[in-house]
């Protein structure tokens, strides 16, 4: 009997709860460091002549934006390339991080998928410099964390480019069928990934 062939599928982005009822699209001036979404509740209560009465109520509700994150817990990530402190990695390797958590690179960001595209910017991202292309920063005290001050902002990927530096790797196939190569049908993928 022959082994089956490894099947890989990944996706662009993912995110979870809340921030899928986000409606800014990215880079419109209305994206803010916080996004907001619209929460529409039915309050019911006992009125003083008897009865029930029921009101509608509508809210903006302010989510939690990158500004707020302030550091990232060792357990969110599962790996890191290169380890830390190896000074030898092959300069053709691409460094990257796996968090434990898939949507946790799209998880605080303030704008909703571009779904005809299927791209969405990630909150943060791993740039790796030389060291000749940072300092260390110089007020740590007032600082909630170590910095870096980086002069030359030309060393970072573009903004609208930064959709392409993350994505979902999973280990099995997300297609309806074998033949499928790519879906459009997220509401098909997702249900797959849950299993």
């Amino acid at each position: 009997m022959s082994q089956p062939i490894a099947t890989y599928s990944f996706l662009p982005w993912l995110r979870q709860g809340l921030a899928n009822q986000i409606q800014s699209a990215d880079f419109d001036n209305s994206v803010k460091v916080r996004p907001q979404i619209t929460v529409q509740l039915a309050v019911s209560g006992d009125t003083l002549a008897g009865g029930t009465t029921s009101v509608p109520v509508s809210r903006a509700v302010a989510l939690f934006g990158p500004g707020d994150i302030v550091g990232i817990d060792k357990r969110a990530i599962v790996r890191t390339e290169p380890r830390n402190w190896v000074t030898n990695y092959e300069p053709n390797y691409l460094a990257h991080i796996e968090f434990y958590e898939e949507d946790f690179p799209w998880r605080y960001t303030p704008a909703a998928p571009d779904t005809a595209k299927g791209r969405l910017r990630p909150w943060l991202a791993l740039i790796a410099l030389t060291e000749a292309e940072f300092t260390d920063g110089k007020d740590v005290k007032s600082a909630a964390l170590p910095y870096i001050d980086v002069p030359d902002l030309s060393v970072f990927p573009r903004a609208d480019e930064l959709w392409a530096w993350a994505h979902v790797h999973v280990n099995r196939s997300l297609a309806a069928n074998d033949t499928e190569f790519t879906s459009q049908n997220m509401a098909a993928v997702i249900p797959k990934l849950a299993v």
